[in-house]
C-alpha cells in the first residue's frame, strides 16, 4: 500500500483526537455517528496498516541504497591498464588486470593508467604559441625555429600518477628546455646540416635526465627533429650562404678528383725513374766489376810476357781507334820509302777490289 501524503495524515490524526475525545454512546449497537459498531475498528486497522506499510517502504528505499553504494565498489582493470586505488584520497595498493573491488565513495577511489600505450606531441607547430616554442637560439647566436616530436610511455604508474600534478605539461615543457639547452651547444650550421642525428641523441638523452629527476614516472623512447629552417626575415640570406658552400664544396671535390688523377701518374713517373736508377746503377756496378775482372786477369798475362802483351794491347787500341777507316799495314823496307802524304784513290767496286786484293797477295808472295 503506498505511503499516504502529509494533508491525508493530518486529516486522519485529527479524526482519531475527535474519535478518542468523545465518549461513546450506547445506541443499540451503534457506533459513535450512528453506524455500525465494527465499522470505527475497521477503519484503525486500516489506518494502522498503512502506517506500516509507509515504514516498510522507507527501509527498502534505504536496503536498495545501500546495496547500490556497496555494488559502486566493483571496477574493471584492463590487460594494459594498472589500477591504482587511494583510500580517503592517499595512495594505498595497486592492482593488476581483472574484475576488483574496493570500498565504495567516500572511502576509496581508483585511477586507472595505461603504462603500454606510446605517447606523443608535437613542439613548435601551429599558431603563435608554436612558433614562439619553436624559436630558440643556438650557439653562435643566430636564431632558428625549430619543430620536433617526442615519444614517451609510462614505465611507472604510481610515480605517474601521484608524484607530478600534470605529467603532460611537466614533459612538454621539459622536452622544449632540452631542446634550447642541446641548441645552445651547437652552431646553426649544425642544426641545420650534419649534427641533426646528434642533437636529437643528445636531447633525449638531457629529457630522460629531467623526467629521472622529477620522478615523473615517464620514458622517453625517441626525439625526432621534423623541421629545421631559419626565420623568413634572413632566409635568402642563408639561401646565398648555402649556395656559397655548395660552389665550396663542389670546387673542393673538382680539386680532389684532379689530385686523384694526377697523383697515381706522377707516383708512376717516379716509380719508373727509380727503376731506371737502380737499373743504370746495377749495370754500372756490373760493368766496372766486369772492367775490373777483365784488368786483373790482363795483368796476370802482362807479367808473364810483358812484351808480346805491350804489343797486343797497342794492337787492339790501334783497332778500336781506327775501326772505321781503311787501314795500311806496310813493314820492313816497304815502308821507308813511302812518302808522308799519299794519294790515295777512291774507293773501287767489290770486284775490282777483291781482284786487286788477289794481285796484291801474289805480289806480296812474290
Amino acid at each position: 500500500m503506498p505511503p499516504m501524503d502529509w494533508e491525508e495524515w493530518q486529516k486522519s490524526r485529527e479524526k482519531s483526537r475527535q474519535k478518542h475525545s468523545t465518549p461513546p454512546r450506547n445506541n443499540g449497537g451503534e457506533g459513535p455517528r450512528g453506524g455500525p459498531l465494527f465499522t470505527g475498528n475497521l477503519g484503525g486497522f486500516f489506518k494502522r496498516f498503512e502506517r506500516l506499510g509507509g515504514r516498510l517502504s522507507w527501509m527498502w528505499l534505504i536496503v536498495a541504497f545501500v546495496l547500490v553504494w556497496l555494488a559502486s565498489g566493483f571496477f574493471t582493470v584492463e590487460p594494459y591498464e594498472r589500477g591504482l586505488v587511494k583510500l580517503f584520497g592517499k595512495y594505498n595498493r595497486q592492482v593488476e588486470q581483472g574484475l576488483r573491488y574496493h570500498w565504495p565513495w567516500p572511502f576509496e577511489s581508483v585511477t586507472k593508467v595505461n603504462y603500454t600505450q606510446t605517447r606523443q606531441f608535437d613542439v613548435g607547430a601551429g599558431g603563435t604559441r608554436g612558433l614562439e616554442e619553436a624559436t630558440m637560439l643556438t650557439g653562435d647566436e643566430n636564431i632558428v625555429n625549430i619543430q620536433f616530436m617526442v615519444l614517451y610511455k609510462v614505465d611507472d604508474p604510481v610515480a605517474y600518477a601521484f608524484n607530478v600534478y600534470d605529467p603532460e605539461k611537466a614533459i612538454r615543457d621539459a622536452a622544449i628546455s632540452a631542446m634550447r639547452e642541446v641548441i645552445g651547444r651547437n652552431s646553426i650550421d649544425g642544426a641545420l646540416t650534419e649534427n641533426r642525428a646528434h642533437i636529437q641523441e643528445d636531447t633525449k638523452a638531457t629529457l630522460q635526465a629531467m623526467m629521472e629527476k622529477y620522478r615523473t614516472g615517464l620514458t622517453v623512447d625517441n626525439v625526432e627533429l621534423q623541421a629545421v629552417h631559419v626565420p623568413s626575415e634572413v632566409t635568402q640570406a642563408f639561401k646565398d650562404v648555402t649556395s656559397a658552400r655548395e660552389d665550396s664544396e663542389r670546387s673542393v671535390n673538382e680539386a680532389t678528383g684532379y689530385r686523384n688523377n694526377r697523383l697515381p701518374e706522377a707516383e708512376a713517373r717516379a716509380y719508373a725513374m727509380v727503376a731506371q736508377a737502380q737499373a743504370y746503377k746495377a749495370e754500372r756496378v756490373f760493368r766496372a766489376q766486369g772492367e775490373a775482372a777483365r784488368f786483373l786477369q790482363l795483368l796476370g798475362e802482362y807479367r808473364k810476357a810483358p812484351g808480346v802483351t805491350r804489343e797486343r794491347l797497342l794492337l787492339e787500341a790501334m783497332d778500336a781507334v781506327l775501326g772505321s777507316v781503311d787501314k795500311y799495314v806496310m813493314s820492313g823496307d816497304a815502308g821507308r820509302g813511302v812518302l808522308p802524304l799519299l794519294q790515295l784513290s777512291p774507293p773501287v767496286p767489290q770486284a775490282a777490289a777483291d781482284g786487286g786484293t788477289a794481285q796484291g797477295q801474289g805480289g806480296e808472295s812474290r
